[in-house]
């Protein structure tokens, strides 16, 4: 009975050619190559390992591979001999004979490459890469209005980026809302920016050795500054039409007797007359730019007819006054008095009610941001100094007449002054 579990013949000659192939292939061993590439900032010392023991080796040698071949580094034949090591890494590079590594000293980004050393029939190759380490991020904003689109852009000035990362408060951003522009830039879109918006964002830029953080506090604006304009326009407005209520109000409120009149009334009347009408000129415009950011509007338009009709007669009547004050007397039509006559409180009402649906609307606008409402304290309060002087000096004058009073010759000033002030009836219909 034969033996179970013999080798046949056939199976003993392929055992044979394996081992006779293995023992070939041992003195030839494939050359070692590190896992993955070695990183090193510029500047710093590099360690490449080399054979192992090589007491015993002949000979160990070291070359840089590159496009053009292979760049000779240096030579050790064993022994006590130092190693030759090749000009262009004199200084540079150091080698221990007791394992063949090599320490390559202030490496340039020039060094990168691929680094082999070979002792007798073994060899082993190593990947080194250089590079610089990132600077810090540098992040800037556009100006950011709510309702508009708008970015925020990271740059980093020196070193090779390999990623850049963003955050807002510590969260990622919505997908898609990041672009890389550059190999060193990336942007983060804000289309269309919200109050939601606002925050603190941060930029990280890294490569294999280092990396930066960068972080900007971003704060969405409620008002564009034609906006801006726009509110500053219809408060200017306002603090005019005020001071000219009560430039129309004073003389109506004395007696009879102690009345403004003569030379002092014309100018009064001019000055308030020609401030309405610059009021009304400012809260028309500022209602033209509204419209220019966001849209015509009914209710603004209306407003804007009234106030360019106003601007006119207004306009008349302080030219009127100053030049040619004497035609009011001459003015046969009630009609024509009373429009005359009311021309002014009429501005003055027009402007307070335009102005503050302007101003209403703008802050409804800028409750889509999240900065602080714009503040107008010293402008109104610088406003209504310059604009107010010219009555303290008429008011002045006044005080001065009625200590040293002359007197009143019935001119035709004080008629006008008068009539200016005391409207007539009403027009009777013709039968």
């Amino acid at each position: 009975m034969a033996q179970i579990g013999a080798a046949s013949p056939r199976q003993v000659l392929l055992g044979t050619a394996w081992l006779l192939l293995a023992g070939l292939l041992l003195p030839f061993p494939p050359a070692l190559e590190a896992a993955g590439p070695v990183l090193r900032a510029v500047g710093s010392s590099v360690l490449l390992p080399g054979l192992g023991n090589t007491t015993h080796s002949r000979s160990t040698r070291w070359e840089f591979l590159n496009g053009s071949g292979p760049l000779p580094i240096l030579q050790h034949l064993g022994g006590v001999l130092p190693p030759a090591i090749h000009p262009a890494y004199a200084g540079r590079a150091l080698f221990h004979p007791s394992n063949g590594s090599l320490l390559l000293q202030d490496v340039r980004e020039s060094d990168s490459g691929t680094y082999r050393v070979t002792g007798g029939r073994e060899s082993r190759e190593t990947q080194l890469e250089v590079l610089y380490p990132v600077s810090r991020p540098q992040l800037r904003a556009s100006s950011l209005v709510a309702g508009a689109a708008g970015r925020v852009v990271c740059e980093v000035a020196e070193g090779r980026v390999d990623s850049i990362s963003w955050s807002k408060d510590g969260q990622p951003p919505a997908p898609g809302s990041v672009s890389r522009l550059s190999g060193s830039s990336s942007a983060l879109q804000l289309s269309p920016a919200t109050r939601s918006d606002c925050g603190s964002y941060s930029c990280n830029a890294s490569n294999g050795i280092s990396w930066q953080e960068s972080s900007l506090e971003i704060a969405i604006e409620g008002l564009s500054h034609r906006l801006k304009h726009t509110l500053r326009m219809a408060v200017v407005a306002v603090v005019f039409a005020v001071v000219s209520a009560w430039g129309l109000i004073i003389p109506v409120c004395q007696s009879q007797k102690l009345r403004i009149r003569g030379e002092l009334w014309r100018w009064l009347s001019c000055y308030t007359c020609g401030l309405v009408c610059i009021a009304c000129a400012l809260d028309g415009t500022a209602g033209v730019l509204w419209m220019w950011e966001e849209g015509p509007s009914v209710a603004v338009i209306l407003p804007e007819i009234t106030l360019s009709y106003l601007t006119v007669v207004t306009f008349l009547v302080a030219t009127t006054v100053i030049f040619q004050p004497a035609d009011f007397s001459h003015l046969k039509s009630k009609k024509a008095q009373r429009t005359m006559s009311y021309a002014a409180p009429g501005a003055v009402l027009a402007v307070l009610l335009s102005s503050a649906f302007l101003i209403r609307s703008i802050h409804q606008r800028h409750e889509g941001g999240c900065t602080k409402f714009m503040d107008v304290t010293v402008l109104v309060a610088s406003t209504a100094a310059v604009v107010a002087l010219p009555l303290l000096a008429i008011g002045l004058c006044y005080q001065r007449t009625q200590s040293c009073p002359k007197q009143q010759d019935g001119s035709w000033m004080d008629k006008v002054s008068f009539e200016m002030s005391e409207p007539g009836p009403k027009d009777t219909i013709p039968s």
